[in-house]
C-alpha cells in the first residue's frame, strides 16, 4: 500500500482546474439524480469515470486523470479501503453514492464545491 502512496504523492495531474469544475458537476449531477449509477468504465480523452458498486457498502463514481490511472487500477483492487476524499452526494438502492477525484489533493476539489452556485 506504500507503493501508492508514494507514487500518488509524487504524481502531479495536469489541469487541475479542469477536475475541480468536472468534480463539482457531477456532484451536482448526482444531487439532482441527473447521472444513471451503472457499474463500469467510461472513458474520455483524458480521464475515465468509473463507478463502483460496492465500496464500504457505497456506491462510488471515481473522476480518474489518466495520468493517474495505472496508481488506481492498482489501489482498486482493494475494495475496503478509502481511496481518499470524496463527497456524500446521494442515495441509490438505499446505499449511498460518493463522488471523488482520484490523484487531485482534497483542498482543490473542497474549494469546487465553496465556490459553485446553489
Amino acid at each position: 500500500m506504500n507503493f501508492w502512496k508514494n507514487e500518488l504523492s509524487e504524481l502531479d495531474v495536469k489541469n487541475k482546474a479542469k477536475y475541480q469544475k468536472l468534480f463539482s458537476q457531477l456532484v451536482s449531477r448526482v444531487q439532482d439524480n441527473k447521472v444513471p449509477i451503472k457499474p463500469g468504465v467510461k472513458e474520455f480523452k483524458e480521464h475515465y469515470i468509473l463507478t463502483e458498486e460496492n465500496r464500504l457498502n457505497s456506491y462510488f463514481i471515481h473522476i480518474v486523470p489518466k495520468e493517474a490511472f495505472y496508481i488506481f487500477k492498482e489501489v482498486i483492487k482493494q475494495p475496503d479501503i478509502f481511496l481518499g476524499f470524496s463527497v456524500l452526494a446521494g442515495k441509490y438502492n438505499d446505499k449511498d453514492v460518493r463522488v471523488s477525484c482520484f490523484g487531485v489533493k482534497c483542498d482543490i476539489l473542497g474549494m469546487s464545491l465553496i465556490k459553485r452556485k446553489p
